[in-house]
């Protein structure tokens, strides 16, 4: 993982992962052009904003990622991004796998459900943001995994305390139609099939043109975009389990390559073989194990 004075000054991202943390990624990245387009992870994204400036929009307000502020954003948000500043954006993300935060909350015997949300998307926190940049700073020069557990736990530990909330606190997720959740379901169950409007607005009782309002209102993304969500986060996991970039593109219903390197930059700021050039890159505690 490259020091902030390494990165270069135009758009820049890397990825990066710690050996002995299955399930923690880290993305180190500078945007000046690049923007994101609306989309969902499906982990939790805890983010240090070091310098320059950038902006989100998320829960129907744009957010200033002001250098020292963090940003919050679990599996399912729908969220943007862009630089704000000549200087571009400078953030490094810790991108933790729902399953690697379930272990974290577990280890620091955390009480509520194990589905948890952010109250807020962005916050300033002096000491969430000095726990986040040790534990990069660590993750970059540290050989020790005792170390880059305890920083992370503790930045775990500062979530639980001032950030966290269950999963459904603060959606409306009792409210949304069933026929909606049925479509939702079925598109994060098959999201590789080319399937017709018509085809899940029979799945839905509804009718094409009411089931698409309804799915964008309560999901904040029409079905066809979803589905494209969906398949990028998909084409995520397969790449990094050692994937060829073609084989991915047919498993995750991509027409092509060309279609998925598109969409997949779109949202995660680089093309599907950067992304698979950056898996085997290691941190300082893989290289000196």
């Amino acid at each position: 993982m490259l020091s902030l004075r390494e990165m270069k000054t135009g758009d820049f991202a890397q990825y990066s992962r710690c050996f002995g943390l299955e399930g923690l990624e880290v993305m180190s990245a500078r945007w000046v052009e690049h923007s994101f387009a609306p989309h969902m992870h499906d982990f939790y994204a805890v983010s240090l904003n070091y310098g320059g400036r950038g902006a989100f929009d998320c829960r129907s307000e744009l957010r200033d990622a002001a250098p020292g502020t963090c940003n919050l954003i679990a599996p399912g948000e729908l969220h943007t991004g862009h630089a704000t500043s000549g200087d571009g954006w400078v953030y490094r993300n810790l991108y933790i796998e729902t399953r690697l935060m379930t272990a974290l909350l577990q280890s620091l015997d955390w009480r509520g459900p194990l589905d948890v949300n952010f109250k807020f998307p962005l916050v300033r926190d002096t000491i969430l943001a000095a726990r986040l940049a040790h534990v990069f700073a660590s993750l970059t020069e540290s050989s020790s995994l005792l170390q880059n557990e305890s920083l992370l736990l503790s930045v775990v530990a500062r979530l639980i305390t001032d950030h966290l909330v269950r999963g459904n606190a603060l959606s409306d997720a009792g409210r949304v139609h069933p026929a909606v959740l049925r479509v939702k379901d079925w598109l994060e169950a098959n999201s590789e099939q080319n399937v017709s409007i018509h085809s899940l607005a029979g799945l839905a009782g509804l009718s094409p043109y009411y089931l698409v309002r309804a799915f964008h209102r309560h999901v904040g993304v029409p079905p066809h975009k979803y589905q494209t969500i969906v398949r990028i986060n998909r084409a995520r996991k397969l790449l990094t389990s050692g994937a060829a970039i073609s084989e991915v593109a047919y498993r995750t219903g991509f027409c092509d390559q060309s279609h998925l390197n598109r969409c997949f930059k779109r949202t995660l700021g680089v093309t599907p073989g950067k992304y698979a050039a950056f898996r085997p890159s290691v941190l300082a505690s893989e290289r000196k194990a």
